[in-house]
């Protein structure tokens, strides 16, 4: 009987410690990191940091911010690729860029499908803007106007070879047979400087808050939106497709954020979900409205899985229409 009551109070002592044991075996978890791909202050950083302080609270872990830029977004989402592979290292970028860079640089070797789309951070449509010295009343005037001249080419700014402005205006000239003479400027701020500046015909810009200022004092002149319904705010701008000649004409920027696909399954969801609560937030409501972003409902990681998948076959198509090759 002692025996038996020994042996009891010992296994009662070692049940009483083992928690407190396992507990001490249990790692704090690890900080996150968002490697930005972009130099501190634009667009996508911008949307990252607004996502620090609610995301932390989401996830229970610290964030860190990291910006690591250049080559078109590729050093970073490169840099993201060779961290371990547990959700602790996420990508903040532009799909557009994690897309085409493949497609425009040699040096680049990721491929988009080694990336997973958990959610969309802040996104906005392509929108057709004129210099103010043209006096088009709208998307089927300009294709009109340009068919009458067919020997001149309409000159377009983007920021260079291979990138989305690039694309979105060669597939314009394919589906609508205006020539256009691609104008490269490093970025959408002097593309928009050489609109003032008449120094080129058109563009295809993001709505961003700057954008929609100029159009709204008449300095240069808004044709239409590549999107599927009006911006709300240019709600008496026509989209491109509303136009007799184009047709589902629906082009988009976007900061998102990503991870590795061999992140596991489980890791990815809680991520997903994490941001979708961030994004349910008043305040980051709030920050969408002031950068002049398209409202947004989170998505599921299948939705996001679908939209990513969409939006590369979208641009390779355009890619391999114009036989794009990576320089």
């Amino acid at each position: 009987m002692k025996t038996i009551k020994l042996i009891a109070a010992v296994s009662l002592a070692a049940a009483s410690v083992l928690p407190s044991a396992t507990l001490a075996q249990v790692p704090a978890l690890k900080p996150v990191t968002l490697r930005v791909a972009y130099p501190a202050g634009g667009p996508a950083d911008v949307a990252a940091r607004k996502t620090q302080v609610r995301l932390q609270a989401a996830l229970g872990q610290t964030i860190i911010i990291e910006n690591i830029s250049g080559a078109n977004g590729s050093i970073g989402a490169t840099s993201v690729l060779g961290a371990v592979p547990d959700g602790n290292t996420l990508l903040v970028t532009t799909g557009n860029d994690l897309i085409l860079a493949p497609l425009v640089m040699k040096q680049v070797k990721y491929r988009p499908e080694d990336y997973r789309l958990l959610g969309v951070l802040s996104a906005t449509d392509f929108t057709l803007v004129t210099n103010a010295q043209h006096a088009f009343s709208s998307v089927d005037d300009l294709i009109e106007s340009a068919r009458k001249n067919p020997h001149k080419e309409m000159t377009v700014g983007s920021w260079g070879h291979g990138s989305a402005p690039y694309l979105v205006g060669a597939a314009f000239s394919a589906a609508s047979g205006v020539r256009v003479l691609d104008v490269p400027y490093k970025g959408a701020a002097p593309v928009i400087q050489a609109l003032l500046g008449n120094e080129i015909d058109m563009a295809f810009v993001p709505l961003a808050p700057n954008v929609l200022e100029l159009v709204r004092q008449g300095k240069i002149k808004a044709i239409g939106a590549a999107s599927a319904k009006r911006s709300p705010y240019l709600a008496e701008l026509p989209t491109l497709s509303e136009g007799k000649y184009l047709k589902q004409f629906i082009y988009g920027a976007w900061a998102a954020m990503f991870v590795p696909t061999a992140v596991p399954e489980a890791v990815a969801t809680r991520l997903n979900q994490s941001l979708s609560e961030v994004k349910r937030s008043d305040d980051f409501k709030k920050f969408l409205v002031e950068s002049a972003a398209l409202p947004d409902n989170p998505m599921t990681l299948a939705q996001a899985d679908s939209f990513y998948q969409s939006e590369m076959q979208k641009f390779r198509a355009i890619a391999k229409a114009i036989k794009l090759e990576a320089q």
